[in-house]
């Protein structure tokens, strides 16, 4: 359980395998991002399926890494959002600037 990352020839997929992100992991999921980078991800995906509940914490987390790939050219993509999440990015004006499959 945590955060981890798969690699493949599309990009990066960071996975966080937990129910509730209030952002305990925040070193992990900012090294992640940097490493996608580093490989030379055109497209990083965070797939957000296991996650119920998502803190103001966790939703700067994706912030930051939004503004990170975006200043690289890089494709950032959240996947796996459910309704409770999407209603929380709505709520904060994020729905209609990420990238949401």
């Amino acid at each position: 359980m945590g955060i981890q990352a798969e690699y493949n020839k599309d990009g990066s997929i960071i996975i966080v395998d937990q129910k509730e992100w209030i952002g305990i992991q925040a070193a992990a999921f900012n090294d992640l991002i940097q490493e996608s980078i580093n490989r030379v991800s055109k497209n990083i995906s965070v797939d957000l399926s296991k996650v119920q509940f998502i803190s103001s914490l966790g939703i700067g987390l994706l912030v930051h890494a939004y503004t990170t790939c975006t200043k690289k050219n890089i494709k950032f993509n959240l996947q796996g959002v459910n309704d409770h999440i999407m209603k929380v990015l709505y709520q904060v004006k994020l729905a209609e600037i990420f990238n949401i499959a």
